[in-house]
């Protein structure tokens, strides 16, 4: 594939859909209408790490300008619910992701990828997007942001453009093709930074997600979240994968991979509750009869 172009951010063109998606590895996965909690264990995994990852590219990038790519991009903030709220404050404790979020949280709303990108670089972020719901890149304002003429999120991997990091965020549920992506995301590390997100129903799967990666060669990282089951946080487990571009000094991911880790241990923290806390989580979640996945729609 070529270059990508650049069009309108308000694209208003019906995407491809599932066929696309199924094409681009990941298998057939929900791309419409999938019941989700801003502010759940998914999220405060793949925005705590993003976070910190983008912190450490525009340090390591002397303040220029970083090019990023987030082609599942979602909306630019979420209405949150008072008790993710309340649970990011009191019992997140992931110091940088909390700061850029109290803003929000103080209105009642959770900031999304390409918003916290944009605040955790300060504001030296230019931000490529794409989504396969048009409201979504229709969401944002035009002129902040370039919109891909894309067919599915994972197009990105095969294209030749420049950039800092890529952000990749599927929907639902990681199938069959969860290698084929990771081969690609590894070949495409050599000129980009690549991020990951991997949303999965059966825990085994990620054992075999961290097979993957292993088998893959490359200096990254992987962080799994297990989730216990409450019905406010999905019914997923969660995965998030960092590729270092090769360009990058794999000593001088070191001090980033540990803060990562880090994220990752305060959220399986939060997955596991007392269990006053669990059984009350199981009530509200009853009641709202919420299947959701971590993924922001």
């Amino acid at each position: 594939m070529g270059a990508i172009r650049a069009v309108s951010t308000r694209l208003k063109d019906e995407p491809a859909g599932a066929a696309a998606m199924g094409a681009s590895g990941f298998g057939t996965m929900k791309s419409a209408k999938v019941r989700y909690n801003p502010g759940n264990l998914g999220d405060l995994l793949k925005h705590g790490w993003l976070v910190e990852i983008v912190r450490f590219l525009h340090r390591h990038g002397a303040g220029r300008p970083l090019r990023y790519a987030d082609t599942f991009c979602g909306f630019p903030e979420y209405d949150i619910g008072s008790e993710f709220a309340e649970r990011i404050r009191e019992r997140f404790h992931v110091l940088n992701f909390r700061r850029l979020q109290e803003p929000f949280l103080a209105r009642g709303k959770y900031a999304g990828s390409v918003t916290l990108a944009g605040l955790a670089a300060e504001g030296r972020l230019r931000p490529c997007i794409y989504d396969i719901d048009p409201g979504a890149l229709a969401s944002f304002p035009a002129g902040q942001t370039e919109v891909l003429a894309l067919t599915s999120g994972c197009d990105i991997l095969e294209a030749g453009d420049p950039y800092d990091l890529i952000f990749l965020d599927p929907y639902d549920d990681v199938r069959d093709g969860c290698g084929r992506v990771l081969a690609r995301a590894a070949a495409r590390s050599r000129g980009a930074s690549i991020l990951i997100f991997l949303p999965f129903r059966d825990e085994a799967r990620g054992e075999s997600i961290a097979a993957e990666v292993q088998r893959q060669g490359t200096h990254c990282l992987t962080g799994i979240v297990h989730n216990p089951g409450s019905p406010l946080d999905g019914r997923h487990h969660f995965a998030a994968v960092f590729i270092p571009a090769a360009t990058i000094n794999p000593g001088a991911v070191l001090g980033l991979f540990g803060e990562l880790n880090v994220v990752t241990a305060r959220v399986n923290a939060l997955a596991t509750l007392p269990e006053p806390m669990r059984a009350q989580s199981m009530r509200e979640g009853e009641a709202s009869g919420n299947p959701s996945t971590g993924r922001p729609r």
